[in-house]
């Protein structure tokens, strides 16, 4: 049953949640948002609460032991020094990154729109004083944030398991396989809570007073969005169109059909073969190319990062903090070094949100809200952007990087 189940399309399966919340707003079904009784006892939680709580609840340490797993077995495996053809990719890799961060935070500093209601609209009254918090203690912040420590936790597990390669060979290798088993059993997770998480944020958004109008303030988002991605997507091009030395027309045959199969799958994962592909018939030897892209999918993501930063300046504006320029920089690099730590399937990186808002000052309540309501349009669109803009950035560093690589095939050092 459930086999059958994980063979259905992500976006179908949102899709159907989505229109059994709208059907059954139509119908008048608004004790879906009130909470349970049983018998003369009321429980917390409604239907439609405990249906987006399935992924929220549990997202959070499901990540934080994914990242930690997953950095680990990464270094548990890795063999030698960054040669001079990685640190060529890496350069491209790093380069896309900041033109993703600078045209993020010009998006967001022209179009500063209202995308989120306020704590007051939202009845959160704890989080109406707002105290700006002092630079430097953002900075603390940061660094000292959980996900960070799992980040660190991750560095230090895997220098643990390659040091005891000695002892035990090919313990590396099996920590790399509990990582991919991990990796598989979270998107099944994901398959099942998405379209929950969905139904229910949907339903309490279109049962709450003014929730349709919260909906379509929502949708303000999409042309920043759309369009700031598209800017950085075709400056990538013509970068590497003039590194390669091929024409745009070229390029388009080489990275669209890729685009595609990213934008329908979610997954830079799942992309990986497309990727492939696309780097081939950008001029890079396939089999050459694997490492290089391979490794893209796990830590560079140039579209990722774009989405953290606007949807977290947007939240933070609409919690009253006042934002500055350097606050907007921190806030893009910080979800440059989050990005690295996301998985590549489906809406992995929708937790980071939360995350990045708590540590600017954000309340748990608030940065849960702007969580919950952004699933509604994340997986439908929000996310086959991040994952299309961060696959193209794979394929394009790895043969822009490989080409400077044989055209002055020496060491960095010499």
């Amino acid at each position: 049953m459930l086999k059958k189940y994980y063979d259905i399309p992500l976006l179908l399966l949102v899709l159907i949640a989505a229109g059994l919340a709208f059907a059954f707003w139509g119908m008048g079904l608004s004790g879906l948002t009130a909470p349970l009784k049983m018998g003369d006892i009321y429980l917390t939680k409604s239907i439609a609460e405990l249906a987006k709580d399935a992924l929220f609840v549990p997202l959070k340490p499901i990540m934080y032991a994914l990242i930690i797993l997953s950095i680990a077995a990464s270094i548990a495996v890795s063999r030698g020094g960054m040669g001079a053809k990685f640190l060529r990719v890496l350069g491209f890799f790093i380069g896309f990154s900041l033109i993703g961060v600078v045209v993020a935070v010009v998006a967001h500093t022209l179009f500063p729109i209202e995308v989120f209601d306020s704590p007051e609209a939202l009845g959160l009254p704890e989080s109406l004083n707002v105290e700006p918090i002092p630079f430097l203690a953002k900075i603390y912040g940061v660094i000292t944030s959980p996900l960070m420590i799992s980040i660190y936790g991750g560095l230090l597990l895997g220098r643990a398991i390659k040091g005891l390669e000695g002892k035990h060979p090919g313990i590396g290798q099996q920590a790399d396989i509990i990582s991919d088993m991990f990796i598989k059993g979270f998107i099944k997770f994901l398959w099942i809570t998405i379209p929950l998480a969905v139904f229910g944020s949907l339903t309490l958004a279109l049962n709450r007073e003014g929730g349709v109008e919260s909906l379509v303030k929502l949708s303000k988002i999409l042309p920043v969005y759309i369009g700031s991605m598209a800017i950085v997507w075709a400056l990538m091009i013509l970068i590497s169109a003039r590194v390669l030395g091929h024409g745009l027309g070229f390029m388009g045959r080489a990275l669209v059909p890729q685009a595609v199969v990213a934008m329908a799958t979610s997954s830079s994962m799942a992309t990986l073969p497309a990727t492939r592909v696309a780097c081939d018939q950008l001029g890079a030897n396939a089999d050459e190319a694997t490492p290089f892209y391979t490794v893209g999918a796990t830590i560079n993501m140039v579209g990722t990062l774009m989405g953290l930063t606007l949807i977290t300046l947007y939240g933070m504006q609409a919690y009253g903090l006042e934002i500055s320029l350097g606050d907007r920089i921190v806030v893009a690099l910080q979800s440059m070094v989050y990005a690295t730590s996301a998985a590549g399937v489906p809406s992995a990186s929708i937790m980071l949100i939360q995350e990045l808002l708590t540590s600017q000052g954000v309340s748990g309540d608030f940065a849960t809200y702007i969580t919950a309501i952004i699933i509604t349009i994340d997986t439908l669109i929000l996310d086959r952007m991040r994952t299309m803009l961060n696959t193209q950035s794979d394929s394009m560093s790895t043969a822009n990087g490989l080409k400077l690589y044989y055209k002055t095939p020496k060491t960095l050092a010499e």
